[in-house]
């Protein structure tokens, strides 16, 4: 996992609302064009093999990155190295690039982890979407099928073997993230995951849930 820490030289910039967006163009410059298209399932939709999550504290930010292929963390942390952290117009005033790891060894078959997991479904009459809390069991299950089809998609292997995700605990007030003028609902919630290490493996380095690369799905081990 890459860690960027970064400052604005103040703290009233106005980015939140497109942090997101820059970042994610940042990575497709410097990045295979493959991974700006992503992989195509069986059932039409994409994946990334990517995941990232942003936090803000006045004018310091911290960008969490994650990649199926680990090559991707080091190019990204030299590419800042050498030349700067590029996101549109935002002028950086100083920046701290670390790699860390923090795959899980074979024999872990459970973890613990909480994040801003995104599940929707569409209204059928007005075609809007429904955005989903934790502890409606739709959630759960959309991510958990979510996590299969991606399995089998960026690993090309069907996963044959257990796979629970079940919700702990949710926060009471959700969280708005935006992307481009996009608004996405979700609320930060803990779940136990009970898989074979790839599975775990694969969630910590592209995401659990949707919308991976807008600002979402970041696991956060606890416990």
């Amino acid at each position: 996992m890459l860690i960027i820490s970064a400052k604005t030289p103040t703290k009233n910039l106005p980015i939140k609302r497109s942090m997101s967006k820059l970042f994610q163009s940042f990575l497709y410059t410097h990045l295979p064009a493959k991974e700006h298209e992503g992989r195509i399932s069986k059932s039409g939709k994409t994946f990334k093999t990517m995941n990232f999550f942003i936090t803000y504290k006045e004018n310091s930010f911290e960008i969490f990155f994650t990649a199926l292929d680990e090559k991707y963390e080091q190019s990204i942390a030299l590419e800042i190295l050498k030349n700067g952290l590029k996101l549109g117009e935002v002028h950086i005033s100083s920046i701290a690039v670390e790699i860390i790891k923090r795959d899980v060894i074979d024999n872990i078959k459970e973890i613990e982890a909480e994040g801003y997991i995104c599940a929707s479904i569409k209204n059928p009459l007005t075609k809007r979407k429904i955005f989903l809390e934790p502890g409606d069991n739709r959630h759960t299950k959309i991510i958990t099928n979510h996590s299969l089809e991606k399995y089998e998609t960026l690993l090309n292997s069907s996963y044959d073997k257990n796979l629970e995700i079940i919700p702990l605990w949710q926060s009471y007030k959700h969280m708005i993230f935006w992307y481009e003028k996009t608004p996405y609902t979700t609320w930060r919630a803990r779940y136990k995951i009970k898989a074979d290490s790839s599975m775990i493996n694969l969630l910590l380095k592209t995401g659990l849930g949707g919308d991976s690369m807008k600002n979402m799905g970041f696991l956060e081990v606890v416990g």
